[in-house]
Order: C-alpha cells, then structure tokens, then sequence
C-alpha cells in the first residue's frame, strides 16, 4: 500500500515540474519582437510578469523601457498591450491583451490579463 502511495506522489510530483515548465519567463528582447511570437509565448511572459510583480511600482518612463509602446487604448492611466494577435483577421472574434493602469503619478498601481470575445 505504501508504495502505490510512494508511486502517486511521484507522478504528482513530476506532473507538477512539467506544467510549471510551460510558463515562459519574461524576456525583453523576445517581448519586443512579438512578429515572431505566438499569443500564447507573449500571455506566457505576461502571466510571468504579473506572478512576479515586476510591474507594480514602475514609473511610465520604466515600463515603456521595458515592454515598448503601446499598441492600442492608450490614456493617461492605462495603456493596453496585446497579447494575442489576429494577423490575417480584419475585425478577430477575440483576443487577449495586457491592461496596466498608472495612478495621478505615472506610477503603475495594476496590470492584468483581459481576454476578450465578440458575439
């Protein structure tokens, strides 16, 4: 009986390491030339920064350094940055992008992960 057990939580264990090893770490340069990425390789270094906290507390100036311009729905306390792009669609039934809203300072107080559809 104890080693069926000993058995389970092998498995258990291995099956933890293998699905942690899909997150793919933040990488700047790859980030940066997102023409060469999949959606999922960008939401993967997305959920990265957000599990990190990397963002909270960095100034505009710092998270354009660091993530680039944004690509669409820019104000003065959030800016959007797509995580999934539709290339070959005019007008995509879904998407996901990367919300970060700034407080009165420039100074980011959230981020997270919107994914989107239309009906």
């Amino acid at each position: 009986m104890q080693s069926k057990i000993a058995i389970l939580f092998t498995f258990f264990i291995v099956f933890l390491m293998v699905s942690g090893c899909e997150n793919e770490k933040f990488d700047k340069d790859k980030w940066a030339s997102y023409e060469h990425l999949n959606g999922s390789d960008r939401s993967s270094m997305a959920e990265d920064l957000l599990k990190s906290r990397k963002l909270i507390g960095l100034s505009n100036r710092q998270m354009l350094q660091l993530l680039g311009p944004p690509e669409n729905d820019t104000t003065e306390t959030w800016y959007t940055l797509k995580l999934e792009f539709p290339f070959l669609s005019v007008d995509p039934e879904s998407g996901k992008d990367l919300i970060i809203k700034f407080n009165k300072d420039s100074i980011i107080t959230n981020a997270k992960i919107h994914e989107w559809h239309h009906n």
